[in-house]
């Protein structure tokens, strides 16, 4: 099983106890300042799981079987808990920032919920409030080294390293395709109008090259098919250009310049626009899938 879907097995599996015992241990590996929070007798936590004094941070938290269906709950519970923080740890250590962190099982968060976030930082002049979910956690584990989240995960020592084996031939991947990156982010929809004739001379050479593309493919079938959507993509583009008689090389570019006399060649020019922003767009989704994995 790959690490991360590991992880995602321990999230979806976790009930309250166990999700906050884990965010805990994710914590003092990740921070450490930290300092979970044990409850005591009939008085509990006062409404803190954890601190991080020198920051002023605050952690509460919340993992209900289904979130969607608890969203009055969740607010209710973060006001509640708030409150009862702000009225007893206020006093020991001064609030700066306070974090829900919540078991979401990566479904994402009501905005309602954030917007209760938002209104207790203005009410109480915070510098920061915000929820944190199971990808925010997830992002956190990851930045540490293999070791800690292997422990953290209860994984063995190959296990890890097949993962961060993985990450580094995604990163090849992606350092292979540094150049189109660097011209296609930064000319967007323009590219359908001026289209870097040295990204024309290197999708042919890249997408021919099977055995290499092959061999960075990551084991993650997730990824792999988002790296497989970024070939195609640059194909679908390398077409558009190669296959409209419009386009006309002019050194460092492929021009779309379809004749002057044409009554409808200011649409054609959008729609070639259009239709490169569009490619770039499905390019760039998948890149930042496969950038945040190698991260």
């Amino acid at each position: 099983m790959d690490v991360r879907d590991k992880y995602k097995l321990k999230v979806l599996q976790s009930n309250g106890l166990e999700f906050q015992q884990f965010f805990s241990d994710v914590m003092t590996a990740c921070h450490p300042g930290f300092q979970s929070v044990k409850p005591h007798g009939n008085i509990g936590d006062r409404g803190n799981d954890g601190w991080i004094q020198a920051t002023g941070s605050y952690y509460q938290v919340y993992a209900p079987e289904d979130l969607p269906k608890n969203t009055k709950g969740a607010i209710a519970k973060a006001k509640a808990d708030f409150k009862t923080l702000y009225g007893y740890w206020n006093k020991i250590s001064p609030i700066k920032s306070y974090y829900f962190v919540v078991n979401d099982r990566f479904n994402g968060v009501s905005p309602h919920i954030s917007n209760t976030l938002a209104e207790i930082k203005l009410d109480h002049n915070l510098t920061y409030t915000g929820v944190m979910g199971a990808a925010d956690l997830e992002r956190l584990l990851f930045s540490q080294s293999p070791e800690t989240v292997r422990k953290l995960l209860g994984l063995s020592e190959t296990s890890s390293t097949q993962l961060y084996d993985d990450q580094k031939n995604v990163r090849t991947f992606l350092d292979k395709l540094s150049l189109v990156f660097q011209e296609l982010f930064t000319l967007g929809r323009e590219a359908g109008y001026f289209f870097p004739s040295n990204v024309i001379a290197f999708i042919p050479e890249w997408c021919e090259n099977d055995w290499e593309f092959k061999r960075l493919l990551s084991k993650n079938s997730v990824i792999s098919h988002h790296q497989i959507n970024m070939q195609n993509q640059l194909i679908a583009m390398y077409n558009q250009v190669t296959e409209d008689h419009h386009y006309k090389y002019i050194g460092l570019s492929f021009k779309f310049s379809p004749p002057h006399e044409l009554k409808n060649r200011e649409m054609l020019i959008e729609d070639a626009r259009n239709s490169m922003e569009t490619l770039i767009n499905n390019f760039a989704s998948s890149y930042n899938a496969v950038s945040e994995y190698s991260a």
